[in-house]
């Protein structure tokens, strides 16, 4: 569970493609992510979505009993740089990382995260360990009839 929250970041973010100087598009269409060198992860998004600063924060404000909020986010070039913080169950846990535009749908990404403590069902709670993750994303193609699709 702990490394499935820490990849949400950079799974949102690695679902991304950037032009020069604007904030990136995720186009519309089926996504193969690769974390780490691991199993390809593929996903369907129906619509175009624009990454700015309120898309991470919306994600990890998900986790329950979280608080977040964007501390830097730039786009220069093919590069997108952000940083986040969130207050989770009264502990700070810290976000930041790159994308890095490598074609006109493909891109990489490095994210780090750091601190957090998580509520375990027995009432203890638990230190998340720091975090860093690389990914490399391409559009496949448009969705596939009765594929699941993802919305945010």
């Amino acid at each position: 569970m702990l490394r499935r929250i820490a990849l949400v970041v950079p799974c949102l973010l690695v679902a991304a493609a950037a032009t020069a100087d604007a904030n990136p598009v995720r186009r519309a269409g089926e996504w193969e992510t690769v974390f780490d060198g691991g199993k390809p992860f593929v996903a369907c998004f129906p619509d175009d979505q624009t990454f700015d600063e309120n898309t991470i924060v919306r994600e990890m404000a998900k986790l329950p009993g979280a608080s977040c909020k964007t501390t830097s986010f730039g786009t220069t070039g093919d590069v997108t740089s952000y940083a986040i913080e969130c207050t989770i169950g009264g502990s700070l846990m810290t976000s930041s990382g790159t994308i890095t535009a490598t074609g006109p749908d493909s891109f990489t990404g490095k994210a780090h995260s750091h601190g957090g403590m998580i509520a375990m069902p027995n009432g203890k709670t638990i230190a998340m360990p720091d975090t860093d993750t690389v990914t490399a994303s391409r559009r496949l193609g448009p969705c596939k009839p009765g594929e699941r699709e993802i919305r945010h």
